[in-house]
């Protein structure tokens, strides 16, 4: 039966898993089991009629000034990101800007 389904194809839009395990540490709730979202990627995406009526040229028409806070996916402002460094055994720094939505537990992030 499962030879029907063919392959699954799934995106991935999380930092090394290391540092997705290590985010605990940082007092982030569940980075294991949460959504994660490259803030460049989440910017670009639509999440409906809503947020096509939300861009800048139809904000203009609207009357409405400066465009609005991005929004979470669930609906609430975007949380704000705060740098973090993350050091491997190898030696080897990275650091990453992160926040987690209060509400749906979303964690967004950018490398800096």
């Amino acid at each position: 039966m499962s030879s029907r389904l063919g392959t699954l194809e799934f995106e991935c839009d999380a930092p090394p898993y290391p540092v997705v395990r290590a985010c605990r540490k940082l007092g982030i709730r569940s980075p294991e089991d949460v959504r994660w979202s490259r803030m460049s990627h989440h910017q670009k995406r639509s999440h409906g009629w809503m947020s096509f009526l939300a861009g800048q040229a139809w904000g203009r028409l609207l009357g409405r000034g400066q465009p609005e806070q991005s929004a979470c996916t669930c609906g609430r402002p975007v949380p704000e990101l705060d740098t973090y460094s993350f050091t491997f055994q190898t030696g080897e720094q990275l650091e990453y800007e992160l926040g987690q939505c209060v509400h749906c537990r979303t964690i967004y992030w950018e490398p800096v």
